[in-house]
């Protein structure tokens, strides 16, 4: 059964940082919030359990889990939920192709490679901080990164506002 209220991080999901890809210039104010915030509630895992400089991820998150599916026709016209990654992923694209399409009936240009203007003071207003949340690590006894205040691991800077955008 569905549920309304708060949005909360999903208990499986796969957020974190790389070890191949340092953290570029763009996230460093957001990320070294929330490890500074996460250090201070207990709720960080292991240094030796991440890397603290790897590209941080997600940059944002969309409703995708398992309380509220995204109903899709599939299956000769029946409905059927679909959540995770595998629904959220691509409402993201949509949302960004909508305001693409917008931008271009406007006679702008497209927003191109956006990720830089998701961290910025610009577009602060434009997200819902998701503050609750498991520790995305799908086991109730191990490690993972909390949903916190601002850029987490979990929900990255949050689900969109579309009509801020």
């Amino acid at each position: 059964k569905s549920k309304i209220g708060e949005e909360s991080s999903w208990s499986c999901g796969g957020g974190g940082f790389s070890n191949t890809f340092d953290r570029p210039a763009w996230q460093n104010e957001s990320v070294s919030n929330y490890l500074t915030l996460a250090k201070r509630s207990g709720s960080l895992p292991k240094s030796s359990m991440f890397n603290e400089s790897g590209r941080a991820y997600p940059d944002v998150s969309a409703l995708g889990g398992q309380l509220n599916p995204y109903c899709v026709s599939a299956f000769g016209g029946k409905f059927k939920g679909v959540a995770g990654t595998s629904a959220s992923a691509p409402v993201v694209a949509g949302i960004f192709a909508r305001l693409n399409n917008r931008r271009l009936k406007d006679g702008k240009p497209p927003v191109g490679f956006i990720n830089p203007l998701l961290y910025s003071k610009e577009l602060k207003e434009c997200f819902q901080d998701v503050r609750d949340g498991s520790r995305n690590n799908c086991k109730p006894d191990a490690e993972g990164f909390s949903a916190l205040e601002g850029w987490d691991p979990a929900t990255g800077l949050g689900s969109l506002n579309v009509g801020c955008l």
